[in-house]
């Protein structure tokens, strides 16, 4: 299955990586283009299922930081080294014939300069830098590049932000932008990848939870429960019943507070326990271990770390009966959803493994009938909010079961 990487950057950057994506192998790109590096922000809170963000450099990430931090998928951004900084000078000196001490530069970190300089015997000769500052406006950048050209002190200049190379060729001033290479864009692109496989591996890792009580819970109750975090569950005795899921799915139920779910389900007192372990072995020793800490309807977790995490719930459930969110208030208005639903549809997407999903695991998620899941399905994909992507046959005979992605921002 491919991995999905959410690209932000600017039009040239992203009109550029096209030209060799193709060359990226089990990868699928989503583009998203900014104005300015101040527009990642609003982008991230926008951005459609994927796998992991990446940016085409460091101003845009460190703008959509706070964003980013509400993300349950991994975000990288494109690392300005040594070679981007030799791969410029190198161009300007061979096609302009330009002294060092001519240019002015502005650039995250100003000491690649003093190394490249330093490697290739040219300490003696400095351009004219700026530290670039995420609180600096972008003005700010593209006066300190303008005033030295028309001060006759810099015969170019050399930035790192696609606005302020616009701004500059408005001012007539002379101007390249930062080139990142092919090579760079490549690596940084497979690192991001690298990243979310390592993200898919950790959350497919075993969980085990044990739900304990003082009396029998129906097996009605357990199927709700176990659906909420995709497990099997098996009886231990009579009262202790075992959870086998996936760290993933556990996660998201506790941060998300599902859990408070399980305690209005079960009209008596339980304990909830999670391990997670290297092996099953130690994620059921894990989750026995937390079981004494447990009191009457709460939750604790022991991580493969051996910390003790808890207790759970400890906020509000996320269920919303309403929203304020435009984009959200137009779907539940075209698609007659209601927010309850909706929100319940987006936990899903953020909990799901993969970005694509069927109809089944969208059932077993929300714990409704097949009819009611492949209606809400219809009405998604009938305004465009969903798309059927393919479809899988997993037994002989029968039709094929639809596979579907999200097609609006769910993190």
């Amino acid at each position: 299955m491919d991995i999905r990487i959410a690209v932000l950057g600017s039009a040239n950057f992203i009109d550029r990586l096209k030209e060799f994506e193709h060359e990226l192998v089990s990868t699928r790109l989503d583009y998203y283009i900014y104005q300015s590096p101040v527009d990642a922000t609003e982008i991230v809170k926008n951005i459609k299922p994927c796998d992991v963000v990446f940016f085409s450099g460091s101003l845009p990430y460190i703008f959509a930081k706070d964003a980013i931090e509400s993300l349950p998928i991994p975000a990288h951004y494109l690392k300005q080294d040594e070679t981007v900084i030799t791969t410029t000078l190198l161009s300007v000196y061979f096609s302009q014939h330009i002294p060092v001490e001519q240019l002015s530069i502005d650039l995250i970190e100003p000491l690649l300069i003093q190394n490249v300089l330093e490697d290739i015997g040219l300490s003696e000769q400095y351009p004219h830098l700026l530290k670039i500052d995420p609180t600096y406006e972008l003005e700010e950048v593209a006066n300190f590049h303008a005033s030295l050209y028309n001060g006759g002190i810099t015969s170019l200049a050399i930035t790192s932000i696609h606005a302020v190379f616009h701004t500059l060729q408005d001012k007539k001033v002379p101007v390249i932008r930062m080139l990142d290479s092919k090579s760079n864009i490549l690596k940084g692109l497979e690192d991001a990848k690298s990243l979310a496989l390592l993200a898919k591996s950790r959350s497919a890792k075993v969980a085990i939870g044990y739900i304990q009580a003082n009396q029998v819970i129906s097996e009605e109750i357990l199927k709700k429960i176990a659906g909420t975090i995709q497990a099997n569950y098996v009886p231990t005795d009579d009262y202790l019943y075992t959870f086998i899921s996936t760290q993933g799915n556990v996660q998201i139920a506790l941060e998300s507070n599902i859990i408070e779910h399980w305690f209005e389900l079960v009209s008596f007192p339980i304990k909830i326990a999670f391990g997670y372990g290297k092996t099953v072995i130690e994620a059921t020793q894990n989750a026995k271990d937390a079981l004494p800490y447990v009191t009457e309807n709460s939750a604790y977790l022991i991580n493969d770390h051996k910390e003790l995490l808890g207790p759970y719930p400890n906020r509000q459930q996320q269920v919303q009966l309403k929203t304020n969110n435009p984009k959200l208030v137009q779907i539940a208005k075209n698609t007659k959803l209601s927010p309850a639903n909706l929100s319940k549809i987006m936990q899903f997407s953020r909990s799901h493994s993969s970005v694509e999903f069927t109809a089944y695991d969208l059932e077993v998620y929300l714990q409704v009938s097949r009819r009611t899941t492949e209606r809400l399905l219809k009405k998604l994909v009938d305004h465009g909010y969903a798309r059927v992507v393919g479809e899988e046959m997993t037994y002989q005979q029968g039709r094929p079961r639809a596979i579907y992605e999200f097609n609006f921002p769910t993190y």
